[in-house]
């Protein structure tokens, strides 16, 4: 996919490609990446730079997931500062973390296929820091849970806000079989933070530049809660199931025919935190039986 550069205000730029990085220019020769993208994009983004004759002074991250993080360690070893939230770091750092993220992929899974998302963070940030300052220049931050433990929202110094991937296009939404999420209730209460917040444009990881986010969060919302509550109906085709039955159950019902490991194991991963958020709102009960997650419709 051809990557594009295209202005947003001031000096806040975007790359648009298979996912979006905003580019902050702290002169005309650096710059400052909120989030890397894909491994396999760097040589198209590297030339993408060269040709604007730009340099990477730091990368300032969102969040751990290959998609985002991948050319972090890239950059680092080339003399860009990674600045990282504190929980993402520590996943980031070690891939016994890492496999927290990716369950039910292995530690060593992960070194063997992804270890390109291995970095340690020169520097970090609390999810209670409203600011961090990056090359004389300050970014807000936002904290934005729930697709991620640390997942974290940017402002660019021109009042641009990087949502990462707490909201996505309604394009993208309507692709998407089951959309990511870690914990689906500190995701609704993310979207509905955004809400309450007024930036001079929005940019979505996954894809697109706003400046009006409000539509696609009510988009976001509805589609969220869409998605639990047909679940919820598929669960109340039978009395019990096992947690293990409800993930076959959703990949027949998705219609997914993936044979990637880790496509396979992302899908599982999101199923998961489904059937928790459905615990968590009272919706079904889970529970333990002989070694097994079973859940049931209340």
């Amino acid at each position: 996919m051809e990557m594009k550069w295209t202005h947003i205000c001031g000096r806040t730029w975007c790359v648009e490609g298979r996912v979006c990085i905003p580019v902050y220019l702290l002169n005309d020769r650096e710059a400052v990446l909120l989030d890397s993208g894909y491994v396999e994009d760097r040589p198209q983004l590297d030339a993408l730079l060269r040709e604007k004759r730009l340099k990477v002074r730091a990368v300032l991250g969102s969040h751990s997931h290959n998609d985002h993080s991948g050319c972090h360690a890239g950059y680092q070893e080339e003399g860009a500062e990674i600045i990282l939230p504190r929980v993402e770091a520590a996943i980031a750092s070690d891939f016994s973390l890492l496999a927290a993220a990716y369950w039910p992929a292995s530690p060593r899974e992960l070194k063997r296929d992804l270890s390109h998302l291995l970095v340690q963070a020169d520097r970090t940030f609390a999810e209670t820091d409203t600011s961090v300052e990056v090359c004389g220049q300050c970014f807000g931050l936002l904290p934005l849970p729930g697709h991620t433990p640390g997942h974290t929202g940017i402002v660019t110094p021109d009042g641009v806000l990087y949502v990462g991937d707490a909201v996505l296009s309604s394009d993208v939404l309507r692709a998407a079989r089951l959309p990511s999420t870690a914990d689906w209730e500190q995701d609704l209460a993310s979207k509905r933070r955004l809400e309450g917040v007024r930036y001079d444009a929005y940019v979505l990881a996954h894809n697109g530049i706003y400046t009006d986010l409000h539509p696609l969060l009510r988009e976001n919302i509805a589609d969220k809660l869409r998605r639990a509550q047909q679940l919820l109906d598929w669960l109340r085709e039978k009395p019990c199931w096992t947690q293990a039955e409800v993930v076959g159950l959703l990949w027949e019902r998705l219609g997914l025919r993936s044979r990637s490991f880790f496509n396979q194991v992302i899908f599982q991963r999101n199923a998961v935190c489904a059937i928790e958020y459905l615990a968590a709102t009272g919706a079904v009960i889970s529970w333990m039986e002989n070694g097994i997650r079973c859940c049931r419709t209340v």
